[in-house]
């Protein structure tokens, strides 16, 4: 199945054991812009070159320009939904995209 990804910020909620944290991660969508999965760790920027580092540096600074999503426990699974709205999370495909 074809799909596309972006970087997104995600919000994790204080726990008994961990404070709250914020970071950037790799997320998943299907055609229609549906979450499908998520990177388990935070992204860090990487490079072979300087300059491929500071080219990855500024990708990941595109998840700043997107709403924040937060991980939800539901009764099987978990899933990723708009911080302000409480929405399910979402991604409109890039133009041209295509099954």
């Amino acid at each position: 199945m074809a799909g596309f990804w972006n970087y997104r910020v995600i919000y994790c909620e204080a726990t008994k054991d961990e404070a709250a944290q914020y970071q950037i991660h790799e997320v998943e969508y299907n055609l229609n812009g549906k979450v499908t999965n998520w990177s388990e760790t935070g992204a860090a920027p990487f490079g072979t070159t300087l300059e491929a580092l500071k080219d990855d540096a500024e990708r990941l600074k595109t998840a700043f320009e997107k709403p924040v999503l937060k991980v939800m426990r539901k009764t099987r699974g978990y899933e990723l939904v708009d911080v302000e709205t409480e929405q399910e999370a979402f991604a409109e495909p890039p133009a041209g995209l295509t099954e």
